[in-house]
């Protein structure tokens, strides 16, 4: 059962406490809150009536011209069995609402409504990850309706419904009644600028410390979502995408540059080479061109030619046949002479003959004078050959001699005094001095380490103090330090634990003295009576290998003295005996396990061990008779009731009758309660932190002096260093010189050697070219011989001579009769013989050019085409067939002088040439792309940025001043960073006078300071929010009184404005005499097991106004008196 309230302040000029006004879910009563004083006792009749139950439909709340939803505010909540509410409706004001109450009473469920039944996924509380976990326990579904202000244009508000089943862990949503799906309502949610999941809008309790942990990055996001307009979250958006594109293309434009320039190397490496194969390529091209050409020079001439032959041919043959046919009758008689002749002719020919070989004769002979001849000629080319080499031997001796003179000279001039033992005696004094230097650094660099290391322990140690110091302040150090001094093996073995819980199968548990509370701190003695000190210090395994494994670290390695337990059933499998209906009966208030918290397997082993499930707890007396029942039921048999504990023990195998109950008293708990700190021991640890900065101080300034220490040794390193260099460049310029004079005698010793052996071959010459002359002269007599022989066999020549003389006259007569009777037919026969020749030229010619054209044609069809024709023949005409033989000649030479080194270079080189070609065009279009992307960002950002600028800077406005009424300081900026990705709020922040702005973050402020720092920051936002509600959970836990009170004037100053959006703020508690506002509404939660059934009857808040009105009037009336 569940019990809301709503409180909201009149104007100040009202009653005090007109302001009260109930405004209970179903099942509650609403007061009016009269001002008669004669109806101040008793209720109204309105307020006796039966209450009625409110519309679930679509409400439209107004209260008067101070209440102005904006679109999307939360207008009304309603809860049926979720988590701990049965059922109960809120309704809310438009600006701020507190809502306050006890913790337990579920505060903190409205909140889990809100993100719920506006579509977010459980995961943004950080709470239970399944929807079925907060339906109420037992039952099947809970529902809720979420009613949120309409936009100016549309007619009704927006009802959003949601129904969540246990089974499946299901959910149906709804909009005004009719079915949506989780889209729909994502839609509506942008629509209206609802963000839950925005720590900015939407901090639930189990979120607050994660805002402080938000990275600065996140903040600026987040930032922007709650309060820019939706034009700047795009633009932002925009730029995001725009520099990840630019990133992108940057990268891609200079990996294809560098891939480029990579490529352009490699084909620079190849040039040389491909130079000469591009020429080498050239010539051959040109040789081919050149050897086509002369091929069609070939086909030109012999087709000329042919043409020519032809027709020569063809008047040959017909002149000839003509003049044949006109002679025929003179010529006989010649022709019989004409064989007379041959006859005699033939004589000579045989005499001819003798005569030929009587030359062969003549000739053999003739052989040795040429040989002899040659033979000459040799000689005097060695001679001549010879002769030259003498000369150059003349020369090359007398460059010897100068040579040796020069050397000589440099010889007799004596090179510096060169030591090499005074040098090495002195750079092994500077290597000594050097070694001595660097072995005191390696002293100071180990003194440095080990001062380093001790002050790294020393800040460990002082680490460790100041956190123990700190854990004194919190319910768990407190604990722990409770721990240590009562059983040191357990927080030894906690402490461990920590550290290796992932070498375990599933979590184990530490001591529930740590792992467990009590959720009513009435009930913390109760619940202590019911365990034993073991219970407190035990650790929790939920596996056998767990167990066995924890044991043997305990146990074995360790050598501690603790408990280790297992339970290895269910928390949902220990089954409380009655129901809670029964049990209130009984006089009890519940069992153990409701009134205790901690995890399901630590709550479990508990109740196996000490059944907690069973026992039953009573913040007062039972009576007798409710005595007498518990004993009669038997079926709780350990209870703790006030300030007694009983135990009773049934003796069944004694009869119904064998009942004992042991009833003994039990004193305060020691764990679970908020004790004061223990100031002995805080005050120790404030000496031994102090004490640890003294040495840290001393240590620093040893540290710094080492530092020091060894920068004036290093120095003094590099000055030896640098005269050894000195030193070595000197020995080594003056051993050098000593080694080059020292080697001279062996210059001049083989320079002589040379000259030696030049004269000797000189020598040699003289002696060759004496024998060559002496040859010269052998051949000669050689000649002269062989000339004489030959002239003897020049006798049978002159024999067979007049021989063949004989017959020539003979040959001559028969000769001079055909010539005498050709004389009388000369010129016809001339004629024939000329004509005859003519034909047989003709014929011939024909042949020859005809078969050379033909070829030609062949050959030259094969290159060319209709394409290149007219070219190729126009570029041969005019020049003769030799004329290109000359030309392919001299290209051939020239390319028999061009060689590459490799053969595949061109087409390596002309392969990158096409990959250059192709990663430059995509070059361009990348940097064009990259060019149209920068334009595109700088015009979005230079939209945005101002916006940003002026948006941060009235953040900051409010945040600075906000500060300053708490007189600390606070500034908000924007970090601009190169990478876009890394522009950031950056929060600066400080408590405390001498201190300088520190960024806020989770390591450098307290808890209280970081919760300070979040709600000031929130409300900065209020005034720019773009969200239609925030919602702050339990803020101002761990704050002083002082910053409670001044965080909730300003909270109320700022939320409470016209215009702003609606705020929450949930709270355990507040503190008295706190601001009220007109425009602030305040629900007061009232639930638990406890609570009237019948709504507020007790709980009448108008009554209380009443109550406090006639105690003030009747203090006014005492002092009128």
């Amino acid at each position: 059962m569940a019990s809301t309230s709503s409180l909201k302040r009149a104007a100040p000029d009202a009653d005090d406490y007109s302001f009260l006004r109930l405004r209970g879910g179903d099942g509650s009563r609403a007061y009016r809150g009269d001002d008669d004083e004669e109806n101040e006792d008793e209720p109204s009749e309105d307020e006796m009536r039966p209450p009625q139950r409110r519309r679930t439909e679509t409400s439209q709340i107004t209260d008067g011209p101070l209440s102005t939803f904006q679109p999307g505010a939360i207008v009304r909540v309603k809860l049926r069995n979720f988590v701990t509410y049965s059922e109960a409706e809120f309704f809310l004001g438009p600006n701020l609402n507190m809502v306050i109450g006890p913790n337990g009473t579920g505060k903190s469920s409205l909140v889990c409504a809100i993100c719920l039944g506006l579509g977010y996924p459980p995961s943004v509380l950080g709470r239970a990850s399944a929807l079925g976990e907060f339906v109420k326990h037992g039952s099947d579904e809970a529902e809720l309706e979420v009613e949120l202000q309409r936009k100016p244009e549309d007619a009704e508000n927006y009802v959003v419904g949601l129904t969540i089943r246990r089974e499946d862990n299901g959910r149906k949503f709804t909009i005004n009644g009719s079915r949506s799906s989780p889209k729909d309502i994502q839609r509506l949610m942008r629509s209206l600028r609802i963000q839950i999941d925005n720590l900015c809008q939407f901090l639930p309790q189990d979120k607050v410390a994660e805002f402080a942990g938000l990275t600065p990055v996140e903040l600026l996001e987040k930032t922007l979502h709650a309060a820019a307009p939706q034009e700047m979250i795009v633009w932002q958006q925009q730029l995001k995408d725009g520099f990840k594109t630019q990133k992108d293309a940057q990268l891609s434009t200079e990996k294809t540059r560098e891939e480029v320039k990579r490529m352009e190397a490699k084909q620079r490496l190849l040039q040389a080479d491909v130079d000469k194969l591009r020429e080498r390529k050239a010539v051959q091209e040109q040789v081919i061109r050149l050897k086509q050409l002369r091929l069609i020079a070939v086909y030109c001439e012999a087709k000329n030619r042919y043409a020519e032959a032809k027709s020569i041919k063809k008047d040959a043959t017909r002149t000839y046949k003509m003049l044949e046919r006109s002679v025929a009758p003179a010529l006989e008689a010649v022709n019989r002479k004409q064989d007379y002749h041959r006859q005699v002719k033939g004589l000579v020919t045989l005499r001819r003959r003798e005569l030929e070989q009587a030359v062969v004769e003549a000739d053999k002979a003739l052989s040795p004078v040429e040989n002899a001849s040659n033979k000459i000629t040799q000689t005097e080319t060695a001679i001549s050959t010879e002769t030259d080499n003498f000369k150059e031997k003349k020369r090359r001796i007398g460059t010897l001699k100068k040579e040796i003179t020069e050397l000589k000279a440099k010889h007799a001039q004596k090179p510096r005094e060169f030591k090499a033992a005074d040098f090495n005696l002195k750079i092994r004094e500077l290597d000594h001095q050097k070694r001595d230097k660097e072995e005191k650094l390696m002293d100071l660099g180990e003194k440095r380490d080990a001062t380093k290391s001790e002050g790294v322990a020393l800040k460990q140690e002082k680490s460790s103090l100041e956190k123990e110091l700190a854990d004194l302040d919190s319910q768990e150090g407190q604990l722990l330090n409770q721990l240590k001094k009562m059983s040191p093996d357990v927080a030894k073995g906690w402490a461990w634990l920590k550290d290796h819980q992932n070498e375990f199968e599933k979590e184990v548990f530490g001591p529930p003295v740590l792992t467990c509370s009590v959720k009513d701190r009435r009930y913390s003695d109760l619940v202590q009576s019911m365990l034993g000190e073991s219970d407190f210090f035990c650790f929790t395994t939920q596996s056998k290998h767990d167990h066995k494994k924890l044991s043997d670290y305990f146990h074995g390695s360790m050598g501690l003295a603790v408990t280790i337990r297992s339970c290895f059933r269910s928390l949902d499998s220990f089954k409380p005996p009655l129901p809670r209906e029964q049990l209130s009966e009984l006089g009890f208030d519940g069992y153990v396990t409701d009134y205790l918290d901690g995890p399901e397997p630590v709550m479990a082993m508990l109740c196996a061990e000490k059944r907690l499930h069973q026992s039953a707890l009573s913040l007062s007396e039972i009576s007798d008779e409710q005595f007498e029942r518990i004993q009669r039921d038997e079926t709780i048999n350990f209870f703790a009731a006030g300030q007694k504990l009983y135990r009773t023990t049934r003796r069944k195998e004694y009869g119904p009758g064998a009942v004992s109950t042991r009833v003994t008293g039990y004193g305060r708990g020691r764990f679970w309660t908020d004790q004061p700190v223990d100031s002995s021991e805080k005050t120790e640890l404030e000496r031994k932190i102090k004490e640890a900065e003294g040495k840290l101080a001393e240590l620093t300034e040893k540290y710094k002096a080492i530092g020091q220490e060894g920068e004036a040794v290093r120095r003094e390193v590099k000055e030896l260093e640098a005269k050894k260099t000195n030193l070595m460049a000197e020995k080594n310029a003056l051993q050098a010189e000593f080694t080059q004079w020292n080697g001279l005698p062996d210059k001049i010793d083989a320079k002589e050697t040379v000259l030696d052996r030049t004269k000797k071959e000189l020598d040699d010459a003289k002696v060759r070219r004496a024998d060559l002359l002496k040859q010269l002269d052998e051949a000669t007599i050689e000649l002269s011989k062989a000339v004489i022989k030959h002239h003897d066999t020049l006798g049978g020549i002159r024999t067979a001579r007049q021989k063949l003389l004989e017959a020539q006259v003979w040959e001559l007569e028969a000769d001079s009769d055909v010539v005498s009777l050709k004389d009388k037919n000369a010129e016809i026969t001339t004629r024939l013989e000329g004509e005859k020749a003519k034909v047989a030229q003709a014929v011939k010619d024909v042949e020859e050019f005809k078969k050379t054209a033909t070829k030609a044609s062949t050959e030259a069809a094969e290159f060319l085409t209709e394409e290149n024709r007219e070219e190729m023949t126009t570029a041969a005409r005019g020049k003769t067939v030799a004329e290109f033989e000359a030309l392919v000649g001299a290209e051939q030479a020239k390319l028999e002088m061009i060689e590459a080194g490799n053969p595949q270079a061109l087409e390596e080189y002309e392969r990158y040439a096409q990959k250059i070609e192709q990663h430059r065009n995509a070059q361009e279009n990348q940097e064009a792309k990259l060019a149209e992307i920068n334009a595109q960002i700088e015009e979005i950002k230079s939209q945005w940025e101002p916006r940003l600028d002026q948006l941060v800077g009235q953040i900051n406005d409010a945040f600075s001043y906000n500060f300053e009424q708490i007189t600390c300081a606070g500034e908000v900026g924007v970090h601009k960073d190169e990478d876009f990705d890394k522009w950031a709020i950056d929060i600066r922040v400080k408590f405390r006078q001498g201190e300088t702005l520190q960024r806020l973050d989770q390591h450098r402020q307290s808890g209280g300071e970081r919760a300070v720092s979040t709600i000031f920051y929130l409300m900065a936002l209020q005034a720019l929010a773009q969200a239609p509600f925030r919602v702050v959970d339990e803020i101002n836990q761990g704050m002083d009184p002082r910053n409670e009170r001044m965080v909730h004037e300003r909270m109320v100053e700022v939320a409470c404005r016209e215009h702003t959006s609606q705020y929450f703020l949930i709270t355990p508690k507040l503190l008295s005499g706190l601001r009220y506002d007109p425009r602030m509404k305040v629900h007061v939660i009232i639930s638990g097991e406890r609570v009237d059934p019948e709504g507020t009857t007790k709980m009448n808040f108008s009554k209380f106004v009443q109550i406090q009105k006639r105690l003030k009037a009747e203090a006014a009336g005492h002092g009128a008196f």
